[in-house]
């Protein structure tokens, strides 16, 4: 019997394999955007927002001198308590821009706007978080305190904490002492880790042994750690890794070599971010260019307020 000759009605132009360039394509109503970057620093250290102005100012106050006997028939000898304050500048205004050809956007059969809008206003929150790392980093390399009598930053560096969970461990427990040291609150202590220290140390299980933990502090299974030596832990792919003493569009006190850190030790209180014009998203029809100008913005400043709040876990 003779070979039937097929008319495919959805091969185009009978070309054979794959035979259904013609099929119809359905559109199932979903868009796969990029999986993005969690943010972790909200919350996590002290936010305020102005609503004029460059900069804003933080009052400091030091401690009062230990109390002293009075002596009988003698004057009273005043005490000083040393005061300063802490600034944090505005930074320039930060843009996300895109921009979508009229073209496209009619061949398109789905909606890219709010997908793109999402990625806009995630790039921008992946920013911050990484500038408040650098603010609680660069207030723990600062060794002179702003307020004299208090203390000054301080690192805790020890080859191979990146790769060994007993080095690692030791500095995170040096972090609490010298937290303790500092008279740092309890309440208001983090511990943020890049993934491959947090899974480093769920692997090694001490701070989720339940022979020396409560039950709920974690789980292999689940892949939960939630506290160590009172820091409440928090896992974050936005820890600065990179070499960034050179990067120009960073403040001065900010322009430093991140990429030894594994860690970071902080209160709430070591870190401040200051909101001048808040996430914002503008859209314009360009008549010109025959396309849409998509921008979201926003203008913020960063710094450390407490050295002896926070300290950076290095491995060099």
């Amino acid at each position: 019997m003779a070979t039937a000759v097929v008319s495919g009605i959805i091969d185009a132009n009978n070309n054979g394999t794959p035979f259904d360039d013609l099929a119809l394509k359905v559109y199932v109503g979903l868009v796969l955007g990029a999986y993005n970057l969690k943010t972790v620093t909200a919350g996590r250290h002290i936010e305020r927002m102005i609503m004029s102005g460059k900069q804003a100012q933080f009052p400091a106050v030091g401690r009062a001198a230990a109390p002293a006997f009075h002596t009988r028939g003698t004057e009273i000898t005043f005490q000083q308590i040393h005061s300063n304050e802490y600034t944090i500048d505005i930074q320039d205004l930060l843009l996300s821009p895109l921009f979508i050809d009229v073209l496209d956007e009619a061949k398109s059969h789905f909606d890219v706007r709010r997908e793109y809008a999402v990625q806009q206003g995630q790039a921008l929150a992946e920013h911050s978080d990484a500038r408040v790392f650098m603010s609680m980093i660069a207030g723990s390399r600062t060794a002179t305190p702003v307020v004299t009598g208090l203390e000054g930053g301080a690192r805790q560096v020890l080859a191979n904490a990146d790769t060994d969970a007993s080095v690692l461990k030791a500095l995170i427990y040096d972090a609490a002492e010298l937290f303790d040291t500092n008279n740092i609150p309890a309440e208001g202590r983090n511990l943020f880790l890049r993934p491959s220290q947090y899974y480093l140390l769920l692997q090694d299980g001490e701070f989720i042994d339940r022979d020396f933990n409560d039950a709920g502090n974690g789980s292999r299974a689940n892949a939960i750690m939630r506290n160590a030596a009172d820091f409440a832990i928090v896992k974050s792919t936005n820890i600065p890794s990179t070499d960034l003493s050179g990067d120009t569009s960073l403040p001065t006190n900010l322009r430093l070599d991140y990429s030894a850190n594994v860690a970071v030790a902080s209160h709430m209180s070591s870190a401040g971010s200051v909101t001048l014009i808040g996430l914002q998203f503008e859209s314009e029809y360009d008549l010109n260019r025959q396309g849409t100008m998509l921008v979201a913005k926003m203008a913020k400043g960063y710094d450390f307020l407490r050295q002896e709040a926070s300290t950076d876990i290095a491995t060099a």
